[in-house]
């Protein structure tokens, strides 16, 4: 039986962690489950799977996250942000192991987590890098030579350039294939999430992110591949469903309540080029490579703002990427000799986050 600490357990992949346990009860036993704010939701989870622990964030603080884990085979981290960091330091420096939902970690503190995952290890939950963990064991020991990271190009990709400064959080939040968390669904719509995207695959592959390209695939059926230098190309195929890498990451060979894919009812798979005049933000996990080692953390800061203020219609849609990329050179002279740790990176995302904060309401020129 293996036991889980669920962080994250009210938000979309906290709720479909747990439709995996369900369907997995022989195997998967919650020993733990955490959430932010939503005391109602962690209510009802904790008197159906009776965990040994569980806690909000909100009240108890980060330090109930690492409480959490100490009892537990895997980890499974879907909180925002970079809250987890040092839980996640902490499971791989006790043998624990990590299911990491959260882009933002790896975006922001690669450099410190992948050096210690070896005895422990650490999953992606996400479709895309699942996808290119179960493509590398097709490799037989060909050389990599480059990633493809496919992208649905979410609910903009047909709108007319013109028209995107016209778009609110209503339509963005208009998912064509995924079901997904607020901030996740403006990133798609931004495609802000490929460029966190680019980067965490760097880190968990080992590749340089010249060698990561981004695909547009409006169907979401493939969900990533593999182009080998013999000029072969692997890819995973399924339909867009979160808990497919979720079971992966928990059982490798679960139970999993999802449609399967019909071959004779996929009529058309189709394959474009990012279009980046209209798409920016997808671009900014291959130029953050050009800047100081704190310049993730500093995009991911600024995004995280940009979101908020997009939701409370403060911003226009057409206007994330140049406030992203203004702040990053903003604070290139002042972060630049700053080494990458987990005190700076919570240092560098307030006084991020305080400044474009006061650059949208107007309170910086």
């Amino acid at each position: 039986m293996k036991k889980i600490a669920l962080l994250g357990c009210t938000g979309s992949v906290g709720s479909q962690t747990l439709d995996i346990v369900r369907c997995n009860s022989d195997k998967l036993k919650i020993v733990s489950l955490v959430a932010f704010s939503n005391e109602q939701k962690l209510a009802q989870q904790v008197a159906e799977f009776a965990p040994n622990y569980s806690a909000l964030i909100s009240k108890q603080g980060e330090g109930c996250l690492i409480e959490a884990v100490k009892n537990c085979d895997i980890a499974v981290v879907a909180t925002k942000g970079i809250t987890s960091i040092d839980c996640i330091l902490y499971c791989l420096d006790n043998g624990i192991d990590v299911a990491v939902a959260n882009k933002e970690a790896l975006v922001c503190a690669g450099s410190l987590i992948m050096p210690k995952v070896g005895k422990a290890k650490l999953y992606p939950v996400d479709s895309e890098h699942c996808a290119i963990s179960q493509c590398l064991l097709a490799s037989n020991g060909m050389q990599v030579d480059k990633l493809l990271l496919t992208a649905s190009g979410g609910p903009f990709w047909n709108t007319d350039q013109e028209q995107l400064q016209l778009v609110d959080a209503t339509k963005a939040l208009q998912h064509p294939n995924w079901n997904m968390g607020t901030k996740i669904t403006i990133d798609s719509a931004t495609m802000f999430n490929k460029a966190l995207e680019v980067i965490e695959a760097s880190w968990l592959f080992g590749i340089d992110v010249d060698n990561i390209d981004i695909v547009v695939h409006r169907q979401s059926i493939v969900h990533s591949a593999v182009q080998f230098q013999n000029g072969g190309v692997v890819a995973q195929l399924a339909n867009p469903d979160m808990r497919l890498p979720i079971a992966y990451a928990l059982l490798n060979e679960a139970q999993v309540p999802v449609k399967r894919l019909s071959f004779d009812q996929l009529m058309t798979l189709t394959f474009e080029k990012v279009n980046t005049s209209k798409f920016p933000c997808a671009q900014l996990g291959h130029e953050i490579k050009r800047y100081y080692p704190l310049a993730p953390t500093v995009m991911n800061s600024a995004n995280d703002v940009c979101v908020d203020s997009f939701l409370e219609g403060k911003i226009k849609f057409t206007e994330f990427y140049q406030i992203i990329k203004n702040t990053v050179l903003h604070f290139e002279k002042q972060f630049s000799k700053l080494i990458v740790s987990v005190d700076n990176i919570k240092i560098v995302d307030q006084v991020v986050k305080q400044y474009v904060m006061a650059q949208i309401n107007g309170d910086i020129c």
